[in-house]
């Protein structure tokens, strides 16, 4: 799995990341009238917005104070977490909690206010809070561990500014020998393989490269990539995956 922590992570295409202020983390704080976790800020002003794993998005500052308040409305509305295990009353986290990050599947990172080094996960599927940490990298750690879904790619960040995407079934092409024809070309540096499922890390193209298949059977490829990479280099990447070099 490439990357472990937020000190070595995987950076799909490092020339498209917009790191956040410290600034900007002190407006969202006045904002919020809280201390966000002192982890929180050292990730964002590392990476920014983006997806890390293909799975966790934690939000930018200047978006925390409406999500929060917008979070607060809603889990209060549909709450339906166990929070015995967890160490926290539900009260806690509906009236002052703050909402940090969110994975793809609707689970949801928050903490209260009083300890901003423990953070909760909201799972969108079970009825029982998850507490995690101590503090947010740890807490994100956990969520990018395969506990919450199993096709996680770990410590890998893909921004999402001045992306360009193909997606779309492999009609007539194996999906192992789609995989083969990519890693022919040795334009890879990292492979994540998970189940079924592999993940292409191609650097000359700001690419990340998903080749998977469907409850159907069909095999599908993701391709995502910086709008400004080589339409040249685009072009042999998906002229190996539809074999037609």
């Amino acid at each position: 799995m490439p990357g472990t922590s937020l000190d070595d992570v995987l950076l799909v295409h490092p020339s498209q990341i917009r790191p956040a202020t410290s600034d900007g983390i002190a407006q969202a704080e006045s904002e919020l009238g809280v201390r966000l976790p002192p982890d929180y800020a050292a990730y964002v002003e590392r990476l920014g917005e983006g997806a890390l794993g293909h799975f966790v998005r934690v939000h930018e500052p200047a978006k925390l104070p409406d999500l929060t308040l917008d979070w607060r409305e809603r889990i209060k509305e549909y709450w339906f977490w166990d929070t015995s295990e967890a160490g926290v009353v539900p009260e806690s986290l509906q009236e002052r909690g703050v909402v940090v990050a969110d994975s793809f599947d609707g689970d949801e990172l928050c903490f209260d206010p009083a300890d901003p080094e423990t953070l909760f996960v909201l799972p969108r599927d079970e009825d029982v809070a998850r507490r995690v940490g101590p503090g947010f990298i740890a807490a994100v750690d956990w969520m990018l561990s395969g506990a919450l879904n199993p096709w996680v790619e770990g410590w890998t960040f893909e921004a999402w500014t001045h992306r360009a995407e193909v997606r779309q079934a492999l009609h007539g092409r194996r999906l192992a020998d789609a995989a083969r024809a990519i890693a022919a070309l040795g334009e890879h540096s990292h492979v994540v393989e998970l189940g079924d499922r592999k993940t292409f890390f191609l650097p000359a193209i700001g690419g990340r490269l998903s080749l998977y298949q469907v409850d159907d059977g069909a095999a599908r490829v993701d391709l995502t990539y910086d709008e400004t990479a080589d339409p040249e280099a685009v072009d042999v990447v998906l002229a190996a995956i539809r074999d037609r070099r």
